[in-house]
C-alpha cells in the first residue's frame, strides 16, 4: 500500500487522486497545500491597466491560473469584465490549465507551448519575421510576487519591450482572503506536525511547484521521499536542494497532466 503525498489542497488535487486511484486501488493519500495564492493591487496597477484598455500591449502572458483569477479581480475593482480590460492584446497561456481559466471567461488564447513551462514559452515563441521593429510590441507579463525572470528576460532578448504586472503573493496556507475558495473536504488538507507525520509515511512525493517543493524542504528533518516533479523547474529545484534535503529519486512526469503526474508517481511507488 503506496502512501502518496500532494502538495496541492484535496479539492484541487481531485483529479491526480483518482488517476492514481485508477493505478492503486488501495492508495493513501496525504494533502499538503503549504501556501495560498492571495490577490494584491500593483503599484503601478493604475498604469497598467490604462495601458491595456488603451491596447498598448501587443501580448498578455499567463504562467498561472492564479494570475488570471488576481487579475479578474482587479478588473472587477474597475467595474470591467477581464475580457474588456484585455482588449485586444494577444494572450498567451504556460499550460492547459491557463488556457481554459481564460477561455471560460471569453477569451481566445493565441498561444500555448508544447511544454507548459516558461522556458517552453521562450522555445515555441511565435516570432514575427517580418516584424521591423520588436521594441515597438510590449509585452505584459502577469505573475506572481516570486516569479522567475526567466520568461520577461527572455522575451527581453528577444527584443520585445516587457512589463511584469505581479498581481498575487503566496501566503502559508490557510490564508486569508484566498483567490479560490474551499471546498468541504479542503479540511483533510495538513499542516504543522500533522503534515511532518504525514511527511514520514510518505513513499512519494507529488511536487506541483518550486516554491512548494522548497516551502516542504524547508519544514523537513530529513531527506524528502522520492519525488515527482510536475515540470522542468520543479526538477531542477529538486536537485538543486541540499544533501540533507533532496530527495533519493527524482522523476520528471511527462506533462503536468493528472494522468501523467499519477503515472510518474505510480512508477516510483512501484519500483520502491
Amino acid at each position: 500500500m503506496a502512501h502518496y503525498l500532494i502538495t496541492r489542497s484535496p479539492s484541487k488535487a481531485q483529479a491526480i487522486s483518482q488517476a492514481l486511484k485508477d493505478l492503486d486501488a488501495e492508495a493513501v493519500f496525504s494533502y499538503a497545500p503549504l501556501l495560498e495564492a492571495v490577490g494584491l493591487e500593483p503599484e503601478d496597477w493604475e498604469e497598467a491597466a490604462y495601458a491595456l484598455i488603451q491596447g498598448d500591449f501587443s501580448w498578455v502572458t499567463f504562467t498561472s491560473v492564479n494570475g488570471v483569477l488576481a487579475l479578474e479581480k482587479l478588473a472587477s475593482g474597475l467595474g470591467l469584465p477581464l475580457a474588456q480590460l484585455l482588449g485586444a492584446a494577444q494572450l498567451a497561456a504556460v499550460g492547459r490549465a491557463t488556457e481554459q481559466a481564460l477561455t471560460d471567461r471569453g477569451l481566445l488564447v493565441d498561444f500555448v507551448p508544447d511544454t507548459q513551462s516558461a522556458a517552453g514559452m521562450l522555445e515555441d515563441w511565435p516570432l514575427d519575421p517580418e516584424e521591423e521593429d520588436p521594441l515597438a510590441s510590449k509585452v505584459l507579463a502577469v505573475q506572481g510576487v516570486t516569479a522567475s525572470p526567466v520568461l520577461a528576460q527572455g522575451l527581453a532578448d528577444y527584443g520585445y519591450t516587457v512589463a511584469t504586472l505581479p498581481v498575487y503573493d503566496m501566503q502559508p496556507y490557510p490564508a486569508d482572503q484566498p483567490l479560490t475558495g474551499r471546498q468541504a473536504q479542503d479540511d483533510q488538507a495538513l499542516t504543522g506536525q500533522d503534515l511532518a507525520v504525514a511527511l514520514d509515511q510518505t513513499q512519494v512525493l507529488l511536487a506541483t511547484s518550486p516554491l512548494l517543493l522548497k516551502t516542504l524542504a524547508a519544514q523537513a528533518t530529513k531527506p524528502l521521499p522520492a519525488t515527482v516533479a510536475i515540470g522542468a523547474s520543479t526538477q531542477a529545484a529538486a536537485r538543486e536542494l541540499a544533501d540533507s534535503q533532496r530527495p533519493a529519486q527524482i522523476s520528471l512526469a511527462a506533462s503536468p497532466a493528472p494522468a501523467d503526474l499519477a503515472a510518474a508517481a505510480y512508477a516510483l511507488a512501484t519500483a520502491n
